[in-house]
């Protein structure tokens, strides 16, 4: 038996492969007001960067808020960003830590790397830089790009951690050969080591 929402979920996919961008933000929309987690996650996830619809941080939290409490954790991390750096709203360290910290028990590698970020820049925690290398080293080991990209340039200048060229080198390379944004910049500062 389909979810509620399913099916209008799929016609978004299907006008979104026919370029339709109109009628695919139409049933995204449908399909998240009849409450299908995907949809939801997926236009919370939109609203906040600007895709497809005009970026709205309200809409954002409203969304990502319905997906968060279902359990997606993208959703959750999303939201947590959106508290630490103040998107539409004041910044909210101890909210996106406790935001954080549900996605880190249930051993989700992005929240690690935010919780470093937390940790770096002294958002809702007081700044350790030996604390953010530590959550870097959590998320990079569990696979997350960002945090393998994080850890090498803190093992690059000492920061945190001692500073070893070889395990730079080590996360640089491991962030190369991912699918992610960071990759490029990884390659990057393997050129320079």
């Amino acid at each position: 038996m389909a979810e509620l929402g399913e099916k209008e979920y799929q016609m978004y996919v299907d006008f979104l492969n026919q370029n339709k961008m109109q009628n695919a933000g139409l049933y995204l929309l449908v399909s998240a007001k009849l409450g299908y987690l995907k949809a939801q996650a997926e236009l919370g996830y939109k609203y906040l960067h600007g895709i497809m619809f005009p970026k709205n941080y309200d809409y954002a939290r409203e969304w990502l808020g319905k997906a968060a409490e279902k359990g997606d954790l993208d959703s959750v991390v999303s939201l947590a960003t959106m508290y630490m750096y103040g998107y539409g709203t004041k910044t909210d360290g101890p909210k996106a830590s406790e935001l954080l910290q549900q996605a880190i028990q249930a051993d989700y590698p992005a929240a690690g790397r935010f919780m470093g970020l937390c940790y770096e820049k002294g958002i809702g925690r007081e700044k350790n830089a030996a604390k953010a290398a530590e959550w870097y080293l959590w998320a990079a080991d569990k696979g997350d790009a960002g945090a393998m990209y994080l850890l090498a340039d803190c093992y690059e200048n000492g920061t945190g951690i001692a500073k070893n060229k070889d395990e730079a080198r080590k996360w640089y390379e491991a962030c190369a050969m991912t699918d992610s944004e960071e990759a490029a910049m990884a390659k990057e500062a393997l050129s320079r080591l």
